[in-house]
Order: C-alpha cells, then structure tokens, then sequence
C-alpha cells in the first residue's frame, strides 16, 4: 500500500481575484461570478467552491471560428468584444462521429474553446499551468469530458488548462490543392497549429487567471500525447512551454490497419503508407467532381461540415511531415537534439494493446501478412517475437505488438533522443489494473481518472492512494521540471542507467523496460524516415 502525504491536497489556498468590484451583473440584472480581463475582453466564471476559492472559467475562445474561408487554414487570433462574456458553459466540439452517444456534446465548426480551472485569480500568484490536450486518435474527443476536470489539479496550485482543437479531415487533412494555396507550400496539421494558438492565447492572458506564463507544461495521452511530441519538436512552438508530459503517445499503427505509418510525409510514402497528398486525394474524391471547374480546396469549403461524416469512412488522421510544422518525424527531430529543451516526463501501461485487441486482423494469417507488408525483409524478427510458444490465441500477441510497436518503442526512440539535451526525462509505467477488472491487466488510457482524480466518490482507497500520488508527482513535475518531491516516491531519470518508475498498488523502479523487444524494432524501422 502507498503511502501518500495529504499536505499537497488539505491546504486551503489564498486567492487574490482581479476583479473589478464585489458585485457583478450582466445587462439583463443577472449575477455574474468573478470576473477576469483577457486580452479579447471581460469573462466570467463559475465558483465552484468558496471555501478553497475554485472557479472555472468555461468556454473561452482563443481563435477565430475556423469557418468558410478559414477552413483548413491556420487559426487566427480571435475577436475581442465588449462588455463581460459569461464563460458559464462548455463551449463546442469538434466534429466527429458520436455514435453509440445517448447525449453528445453539440458539435461545430466554431469549436476553437479552452477551459481553465484556478483557486488563485490574480496576476500576483504565479502558480504553475498546465495544458491539457486530449486524446481520440485525431479523430475524436474534447476537452470538457467529464473524466478531464481540472478540479483536484487547481486545488492543488496548479492552473489547468484544457483544450478543444480541430480534428480528423477538418483539422488534418492534406491535399494538393490546399498545399499550393499555402504560403509554405504545405498543408495538414491545422489541428496542430490550433494547439500552438492556444499556447499563444495562454502565453498572453495566463497571469490573469493566477498562472505564471514563464511556466507552462504541457500533456496529453494517446493523440494528445503524440500532439505533444509534435509539439516538442515543432518550431512555431518553441517557446510557448517550458515542461512536457507525454502520456502513451500514439506514434505508429492505424487502428485495423495494424501495422502502418501514423506520423506521414506530405509527398512521399513511408513503406506502405502512402503520402499524406495521396491520402487527401483518394478522401476527398468521395465529395468533388472534377468536372466542376473549381477547385478541390474550392469545392470542400461549400460542403457542410457534418457531411464530412455522416455515411462515410473518417477520414484517417494522421500528423504530416509537411516541412512548416514538423521537419521530420518527432523521433528522428529528437535523435537529432534538435527538440525543445525542455524536461519531459513521458511513459506508458502495461498493456495498452489490450484496449484495442478488436480491431486486430481477424487471423493470425491476416495479422502476420500485415506485419510481412510493412516491415518486408525484417518482418520474419518481428513475427517471431510475436508468436506464442504454446499456441495460444494469437490476439494476445496481437496486443502485445500493439503496446510494443504502438506505443513503448516510440517513447524509446524519443527517452534516447532526450540524452541529446541537457535537461532531464523521467520514464514510468502505470501497472495498476483496472478496478474489479484485474483480467484485463493496465490497458490504454487506464491511467486518466487516476491522473485527474476524476475516479468517483465510491473509489477504493487503494486506487484514491495511487491517483492522489500521481497527482502530486504530476504537479511537482509541473511546478519544478522533477516529479521528485517529499512524501513521493524516489523517481530517477532515464539518463541514470535507462531507469523508470512503476506506479501502481506498489511502486518501484525498473531499468531498461523491454529492452530485447524494442532492440528488434529499432532494426525493424532503422531508416524508416530517412
């Protein structure tokens, strides 16, 4: 059993508000909660709890709608207005396909939305921030998911930020005729160049709300997570953050198909992933006629958005290699030293690939041909790996690659990358199975409630112990660049011996996790990029 030291969740903090009056209400009498000035204007939020002074601001625009002209382009700083902007409710999210959702959140176009959770208003506090970008492959999520409450974190100090953002065909596609529009010549990751706007928003207007813009972190998990990485080694970003966490990054490997580039170039294939262009080209074909006498990027623009996936495959996301946001895979930047220098706290569960065993190849023929297509001559290594001894259900090894190749190898390759700079990275590994389900071991996005201390009133004390410990360690990292800090458990970093920190029910560290595994795929993908 872990024992945690409550001083970093019992204490009552002070607050200093920025607002400009004890009373507030809008033109219609109604009253308003505290109120902070932003560089657009006014905005009110919600006090959540008196006595620790917690109040959430919710939908605040940091871009412009993304809307007619200004789809697929980079987003734009948003409009001011007057008056104070009631920041009461969620704002909206991006288009997606919400199937199998009894309610889902109203969808749109104008979905450019943050959040921000602070018991600490007050340009004065300078207390740490982090951004939060969530995760759904690039294709799904948002960020008012009730398991992202930034609650816990700003009772704790900390100023959470959390993050809408473009996704799928609207925020990644790449096309030709978008990339001959563009001043770079490129085109995809507009999603990406939302979370740098963001950043830029948060940069701007942070210290109003009790955060200290000389201390930003920034985390994410599974696409959040490689948006992270992208981040990292992405130029329009640099500088607009100062730590970074990167939670089971989603770096290779497309859903059914198994083994497949996820990080792909503008105009040319990596194996037998092609181009992101030819990617573009074989999606939009679905809505154009090239008879028409408009262009692609012309035609795309006229069609409703909801059209884009309604009846239809989704577009299959991925980050592009376009030589504006991203030079060249975040793996390859990183070997290089050529990443932010910036510490990093970056790792994975134990068995990711269990959460996505149905999506695996039907067959063990299927999942090994798969394999034999992208790796070519190494694919024989790779197989062999991947093959029980015993005859067993071959989607147990189908989920073993997957958390190897999906996953553990890309945090690896960026870990070794990190030995380039000189700031330190910290390696761990969520163990904890999932509550009353211990067959299914530590899957993919297991560790979130326990990261956000979003587990529910009727958690376990065991399992309260374990989130309110990676909490701690989350903020402190967050606060100092070190998840080391009093009552926290010894956590070296990976420059010491390749070392890493379990977390779970018990907690100890590790050196070299998976080292034979991930030697065979480092042969299996060497030049991959290259």
């Amino acid at each position: 059993m872990i024992a945690v030291l409550r001083i970093f969740f019992g204490a009552t903090l002070s607050l200093t508000g920025t607002m400009d009056g004890i009373s507030h209400a809008d033109q219609a009498g109604a009253e308003l909660g505290p109120i902070v000035k932003t560089s657009q204007g006014r905005v009110s939020g919600v006090c959540l709890d008196a006595v620790n002074q917690l109040t959430v601001f919710r939908g605040i625009p940091f871009a412009e709608p993304p809307v007619g002209d200004l789809r697929w382009k980079p987003p734009q700083p948003p409009a001011g207005w007057e008056g104070v902007r009631r920041c009461e409710e969620f704002g909206n999210v991006a288009w997606q396909n919400m199937s199998g959702r009894s309610e889902p959140p109203a969808m749109s176009e104008d979905c450019l939305f943050l959040n921000v959770w602070t018991s600490g208003l007050g340009q004065e506090m300078k207390r740490p921030v982090m951004v939060w970008i969530h995760g759904g492959g690039l294709n799904r999520g948002w960020s008012s998911q009730a398991k992202y409450d930034g609650s816990q974190f700003a009772r704790q100090g900390v100023v959470l930020v959390s993050i809408n953002y473009r996704l799928g065909a609207l925020g990644f596609l790449a096309h030709p005729d978008l990339s001959a529009e563009s001043g770079q010549h490129a085109s995809g990751n507009y999603g990406i160049l939302d979370q740098v706007q963001a950043l830029k928003w948060v940069r701007d207007n942070i210290a109003a709300f009790g955060g200290d813009p000389g201390n930003v972190t920034i985390f994410g998990e599974s696409a959040g997570g490689t948006s992270v990485s992208v981040l990292c080694a992405s130029p329009p970003a640099r500088g607009l953050f100062h730590r970074a966490i990167i939670q089971s990054p989603w770096m290779f490997g497309y859903i059914n198909n198994l083994a497949e580039a996820n990080v792909v170039k503008l105009r040319q294939s990596v194996s037998s992933t092609p181009s992101a262009e030819t990617l573009g080209e074989s999606w939009a074909a679905d809505f154009v006629d090239p008879q028409s006498g408009k262009t692609v990027a012309q035609q795309l623009r006229k069609i409703p958005a909801r059209k884009f996936i309604e009846g239809r495959p989704y577009y299959k996301t991925r980050v592009t290699i376009d030589g504006s946001v991203l030079a060249n895979h975040p793996a390859v930047v990183f070997a290089a030293g050529q990443q932010a220098q910036v510490p990093v706290m970056i790792g994975t569960t134990k068995d990711e690939g269990a959460y996505f065993t149905g999506f695996l190849p039907p067959s063990r023929e299927e999942f090994e041909q798969t394999l034999r297509q992208f790796y070519g001559d190494d694919a024989g290594a790779i197989i062999s790996m991947y093959s029980s001894q015993s005859g067993g259900d071959y989607k147990s090894d189908g989920a073993r690659f997957v958390t190897d190749a999906w996953f553990l190898h890309p945090v690896r390759q960026l870990l070794e990358g990190m030995n380039r700079v000189p700031v330190d990275a910290y390696q761990y590994q969520f163990i904890k199975p999932g509550a009353g389900l211990s067959t299914t071991g530590s899957p993919h996005a297991i560790e979130l409630k326990f990261v956000f201390g979003t587990l529910g009133e009727d958690a376990s004390e065991a399992n309260q112990n374990v989130s309110d410990m990676m909490r701690a360690q989350w903020a402190k990292f967050a606060e100092t660049g070190n998840p080391n800090g009093p009552g926290l458990p010894s956590w070296s970093s990976y420059r010491e011996q390749k070392q890493f920190l379990n977390i779970g029910d018990s907690v100890g560290p590790g050196v070299s996790l998976k080292k034979a595994e991930l030697d065979v795929h480092d042969q299996a993908t060497q030049l991959l990029y290259d």
